[in-house]
């Protein structure tokens, strides 16, 4: 379905935006969240608030390449497989690695009872009613719940109506919004299982991908985007708007190919490696953050040597289960599709 049109070098630029996102939200980890919910010692310098917004400049860049995905896929299948094999085996890892830590050498508000922890397994522990072992990990129900809904609308062969479903959405956004506003009744379910509250970013990752495949249709892609800010605007917090707008402003200048400085050494590798360093960082970091702090070490240059670890540990993940299961899982489900229709 489709042609190709996005160039590998578009594909890089995505990713070393994701990579720059994982970096923002680390450095919001480090530094505000640390002092939030722990404190550190003498107090911190800086304040990196912004970069837990990072999460929404995901949100659009899983809008944008899981439609295009969706466009050049054979058969639903192929996409469970492609996005199990994506997710999974890093997250695992990533689970155990942070268990390992956390129940060894981490501080005691880390450490779940063991049911709760086992929970996270699943990746959906949230509306299972556990705790998430590391806080970061509650962006990533959120996307595997996107994923589902785009397959159900794959599967029934109405991608072609994206925009009817789209508006749909924003509709049910702002209603959520306006429930969540005044105190009126909304259902739980629907709102979650349909991520009614960050719907609308992944919306305007997919409209950025419909300016950017089809521009013969771009008066409409741009009604539905204002459509998906004014959702943002009239649904969500004020602060809201403004994140949607300076990721919009993003992915203008991606669409339009102004971001391809980003196509560098350095962003290239923070982008191979972003999933996985978005999976370790946060409850490691705070254990290295605290104990390095415990020992007079200041506050600065804990989050430093917290972040570089980071890095170390994420490309070791990378490298050593995320590229390597992938590679084993498609290639075994390459495979075994061949080898059937072979003996149809």
């Amino acid at each position: 379905m489709g042609h190709e049109t996005s160039t590998p070098s578009r594909m890089v630029e995505l990713d070393a935006l994701r990579g720059i996102a994982a970096v923002a939200v680390l450095g919001y980890h480090f530094t505000t969240r640390y002092q939030e919910q722990i404190g550190h010692v003498g107090g911190m310098p800086v304040d990196l608030l912004a970069g837990k917004y990072g999460v929404y400049l995901f949100f659009l860049i899983s809008g944008f390449v899981i439609f295009m995905t969706l466009e050049r896929t054979r058969t639903a299948a192929d996409f469970v497989v492609s996005r199990f094999s994506r997710l999974f085996p890093a997250y695992w890892a990533a689970f155990l690695l942070t268990a390992t830590v956390v129940y060894t050498v981490g501080l005691p508000l880390q450490q779940l009872p063991a049911s709760q922890a086992l929970l996270n397994l699943t990746m959906v522990q949230e509306i299972l009613g556990a705790e998430h072992l590391d806080g970061s990990y509650w962006t990533l129900q959120i996307e595997l719940f996107f994923y589902v809904q785009m397959l159900f609308w794959y599967m029934l062969g109405q991608l072609r109506r994206i925009h009817w479903i789209i508006g749909g959405w924003l509709v049910l956004a702002t209603v959520e919004g306006l429930c969540e506003k005044y105190h009126w009744h909304f259902s739980y379910w629907v709102r979650e299982l349909m991520i009614l509250r960050f719907i609308p970013f992944f919306a305007i990752g997919i409209l950025f991908y419909r300016l950017h495949r089809y521009p013969a249709e771009w008066r409409l892609n741009l009604t539905m985007l204002l459509c998906a800010l004014l959702a943002i605007a009239v649904g969500e917090r004020p602060i809201f708007l403004p994140v949607a707008l300076v990721c919009c402003a993003i992915f203008a200048l991606f669409v339009r190919g102004h971001l391809r400085f980003l196509d560098s050494r350095l962003f290239v590798f923070l982008g191979s490696i972003s999933y996985a360093l978005y999976l370790v960082h946060q409850a490691i970091g705070f254990v290295v953050i605290h104990h390095l702090e415990r020992h007079g070490v200041p506050a600065w240059l804990a989050c430093t040597g917290a972040a570089a670890l980071s890095l170390v540990l994420a490309a070791l993940l990378h490298r050593l289960v995320e590229r390597p299961a992938m590679e084993w899982i498609r290639g075994n489900w390459k495979a075994t599709r061949v080898h059937t229709l072979v003996n149809r």
